[in-house]
């Protein structure tokens, strides 16, 4: 089993929905978030979501699915990442599961 993880800007969700289903991902999660940072940086780090100078929240999207189906999604996204600003794609993680009770 995988988790996918799916953090974009919050109008990215609709397409992540999409996504989900087209690949029949029944359940998922959705959480909203907003990144922060403990260093003092002038300019945070451009992959990272933070509420440094943003005004925006971002959406966190997840899954449990089995190998195959999260190997393609990922595969996908390599070739069509959601983004509502294409200089700043959402970022996606894909994490084994090792156990599930």
């Amino acid at each position: 089993m995988k988790l996918i993880a799916i953090i974009g800007d919050d109008q990215t969700r609709p397409e992540v929905r999409k996504l989900f289903m087209a690949h029949q991902v029944n359940l998922f999660s959705n959480v909203a978030i907003r990144g922060c940072s403990c260093e003092v940086v002038k300019t945070p780090a451009s992959w990272w979501p933070s509420d440094r100078d943003m005004s925006i929240y971002s959406s966190l999207c997840f899954a449990i699915l089995d190998d195959e189906k999260a190997e393609t999604i990922m595969k996908e996204l390599e070739r069509s990442p959601i983004a509502s600003d294409p200089a700043f794609p959402s970022r996606v993680f894909m994490m084994n599961v090792e156990k599930m009770l």
